[in-house]
C-alpha cells in the first residue's frame, strides 16, 4: 500500500519512542521505504518560515537510515507554479549527509498563488513512478495555506486516495481552512494541524509514529490515577462546541482503565459561577461506559462570565476530600477564554499545586484575542503543561499529547508522594 502524509502546515508535540511499539519502529526506520516531500514556498510563507520548513524535513530524514536499499527520499516545492528545476527524485541522493545539505540549501522561490493540486499530480505522475516497486511510498506534503486551486487539489487528493496511496493532511497557522485538510486527507483522523512553523518540530516523532503505521497504547493506562476536569461553560463557546470539548473529554478518559483501583474521574463546569448542581464526583461512576454517559449529559449553562478561580477552588474544597492517599493527583482544566479575575485563577492554581494537585491547562483560541498564554501558564504546573487547539473542532489534533502530558503529570504526581509504584517514571517530554 501507498502512503501519502500531505503535511499542510497549522500544531501539535512530540514525545518520547518508547514501549512495545519500539521495535516496530525500529524496523520502520531501517526501511525500505519511499519518502516524497512537497513543501509549499509561497510568498504566504516568507524566507525564514521556508527555513524552518526546512529544518522540519531535515529533522525528520535524520530518523532514517538513508540508502539505496533502506530509505529513498524525493522531493518538490511549489508556489504559483512548481519548481521543477529544484526538485530532484528517489536516487538522485543515496546517502544522508549529502541529502540532508541539498534540501537545507533549498532556494526559497515565493509565489503568489498556492498551487496544492499541481504539486500533488507532479509528485504522482513524475515522482512516485521511479519509486521502487513493492515499497511502501510515503509522501509529506507541507503547507501553509489553501490552495487557489481548491477543486483541483481535491481531485488530485482523490486520485491519490483511489490509486491506493493513504493521504495525511498536517495544516500548520490560521489561514488553511479544516474542510480543505479534510479534502487532501483519507479521513479525519488523518488530518493534523500546527499552530507555526515554529512548532513544527513538536510533531516530529508523532508523523514518525504515523509514517510507522505505529499504534500505542498509553503507558499510563493502568496507573492509579485521581482525575480531575474543571470545564469552563461560559456563553463564549457555544452549545456546539460545549459538545466537542465534552466528546474530547470522553476520547480521553477513553484511553484509560476506570474502575475504583486504577482511574477515576470526576468534574465540574463553571462559568459565571460553579455549577455544582452538575459536578461529578470521584466515586459516582465507576466504569467507563457510565463515566461517558454522565459526560454525554452535561448541559452547557452559556454563563456571561468566565470565573476560571472559582472552579479551581470548588474542585479543591470538594474533590480533594476524597483523592486516594499515595496516589497520583491530576487537574485538567479546559477553557476558551481568559477569566475575569487573573490574580484570583493564579491565587486558586497556586493553592491547587500546593495541595497536591498536578496542573495541567487546555487553551482553545487564539493567544492574546481569546486566550492568554501567560494566565494558562500560571495555571500549569509547568510550561509544557500548558496545551492549545486553535478551536474545538482541533481538540482532537491534541488528545494524543495530552494523554502523554498527563501520563508525565501522574508520574510527577505519584513521586511527589513517593509512591513506589512509579518509579523511575518521572522524565520529561522531548
Amino acid at each position: 500500500m501507498f502512503l501519502i502524509l500531505v503535511a499542510a502546515l497549522a500544531l501539535v508535540t512530540p514525545s518520547l519512542v518508547e514501549g512495545s511499539c519500539e521495535d516496530d519502529l525500529v524496523d520502520c526506520k531501517k526501511g525500505p521505504l519511499d519518502i516524497a516531500f512537497v513543501v509549499d514556498s509561497s510568498s504566504s510563507i516568507w524566507q525564514m518560515n521556508f527555513t524552518k520548513a526546512l529544518w522540519f524535513v531535515e529533522d525528520f530524514v535524520e530518523r532514517f537510515e538513508i540508502g539505496p536499499q533502506n530509505v529513498r527520499v524525493s522531493f518538490v516545492t511549489y508556489g504559483d507554479k512548481v519548481n521543477e528545476d529544484l526538485a530532484f527524485d528517489f536516487d538522485t541522493y543515496t546517502n544522508k549527509k549529502a541529502l540532508k545539505n541539498v534540501i537545507s540549501n533549498t532556494e526559497y522561490r515565493g509565489g503568489s498563488r498556492t498551487e496544492t493540486g499541481a504539486a500533488i499530480a507532479y509528485m504522482l505522475d513524475r515522482q512516485i513512478p521511479k519509486a521502487r516497486q513493492g515499497v511502501r511510498k510515503v509522501a509529506i506534503v507541507l503547507t501553509d495555506g489553501n490552495s487557489q486551486d481548491e477543486d483541483r487539489t481535491k481531485s488530485e487528493a482523490a486520485r491519490a486516495v483511489s490509486s491506493g496511496l493513504e493521504v495525511f493532511a498536517i495544516g500548520v497557522g490560521r489561514d488553511i481552512s479544516e474542510q480543505e485538510l479534510r479534502n487532501i486527507a483519507s479521513d479525519s483522523k488523518h488530518v493534523f494541524n500546527v499552530a507555526s512553523y515554529t512548532s513544527l518540530p513538536d510533531i516530529v516523532v508523532r508523523l514518525l509514529f504515523e509514517t510507522c503505521n505505529i499504534r500505542s497504547e498509553p503507558e499510563c493506562q493502568y496507573d492509579p490515577v485521581d482525575i480531575s476536569f474543571v470545564i469552563d461553560s461560559s456563553v463564549s463557546i457555544g452549545e456546539d462546541n460545549f459538545t466537542l470539548g465534552l466528546e474530547f473529554i470522553k476520547e480521553f478518559v477513553d484511553d484509560f482503565q476506570i474502575n475504583p483501583s486504577s482511574a477515576r474521574v470526576a468534574a465540574v463546569m463553571f462559568g459565571d459561577r460553579v455549577y455544582s448542581e452538575s459536578a461529578i464526583p470521584f466515586d459516582r461512576y465507576t466504569n467507563k461506559k457510565d463515566l461517558q454517559d454522565a459526560i454525554s449529559r452535561l448541559e452547557w449553562k452559556h454563563g456571561d462570565r468566565t470565573e476560571t478561580g472559582l472552579g479551581i477552588d470548588y474542585m479543591v474544597k470538594n474533590f480533594l476530600p476524597n483523592v486516594r492517599p499515595n496516589i497520583a493527583n491530576l487537574a485538567i482544566v479546559i477553557t476558551d477564554g481568559q477569566s475575569q479575575s487573573k490574580p484570583k485563577t493564579a491565587a486558586a492554581a497556586a493553592n491547587a499545586k500546593s495541595k497536591g494537585f498536578t496542573m495541567i491547562a487546555v487553551g482553545v483560541g487564539y493567544d492574546g484575542t481569546t486566550i492568554d498564554i501567560g494566565e494558562l501558564q500560571t495555571i500549569a504546573d509547568r510550561p509544557d503543561f500548558v496545551l492549545i487547539a486553535n478551536d474545538y473542532s482541533k481538540l482532537n489534533l491534541i488528545k494524543d499529547k495530552l494523554i502523554k502530558t498527563a501520563c508525565l503529570g501522574i508520574a510527577i504526581s505519584a513521586s511527589a508522594k513517593q509512591a513506589p509504584f512509579y518509579a523511575q517514571k518521572n522524565k520529561p517530554i522531548n
